[in-house]
């Protein structure tokens, strides 16, 4: 006989005590189902819907001082979310002269039901200015303050945006 600690140890009151207990019987199954809602918060089967956001900065970026003029060159801008909740997406360049701005994005996916541990997602971002001179990136990420008062929500965490800028010097090629 199995004897599990929440269960009494002996059989029901009218239960025959060779016949199996029908809590027992129902254990095993209690348990795939509660497993498959855990896990299925998590995503594992597929079931939640991903929105694109703007990623809440996660760690300073590694962004070079320097550049050569028509030479790409590549920062990291790291996001931050949880393993729960976040997917790491791709990143925006949009240069215009002297100015380049670089919008790191994330995907959430509205999960729950899972441990929320922290995650940094990596994001490469190659620039190329093509003029010598001083030349500025624009990072634009969320803010990631969580709006005063209210039920949490995802969503929330990604409605206002910063911009930090950066400076490159640009050297002539050759």
């Amino acid at each position: 006989m199995i004897h599990l600690p929440f269960l009494p140890s002996a059989p029901f009151t009218g239960a025959h005590p060779r016949r199996a207990r029908g809590a027992l019987r129902l254990a095993p199954r209690l348990a795939v189902a509660l497993a498959v809602v855990g896990l299925g918060g998590c995503g594992i089967f597929g079931l939640t819907t991903e929105r694109r956001v703007i990623g809440i900065m996660g760690r300073l970026p590694e962004i070079p001082e320097t550049a050569t003029a028509g030479v790409p060159f590549e920062m990291t801008i790291w996001t931050q979310g949880d393993h729960c909740n976040y997917i790491g997406g791709e990143t925006d360049v949009a240069v215009t002269g002297p100015i380049a701005e670089v919008t790191p994005f994330d995907y959430v996916t509205g999960s729950s039901g899972c441990i929320l541990l922290p995650a940094y997602f990596e994001h490469k971002a190659t620039v190329v200015f093509q003029e010598p001179g001083t030349a500025a990136i624009v990072l634009v990420t969320a803010k990631g303050i969580r709006p005063q008062g209210g039920i949490h929500r995802t969503d929330d965490w990604h409605k206002e945006v910063k911009r930090k800028l950066y400076t490159v010097e640009v050297s002539p090629a050759g």
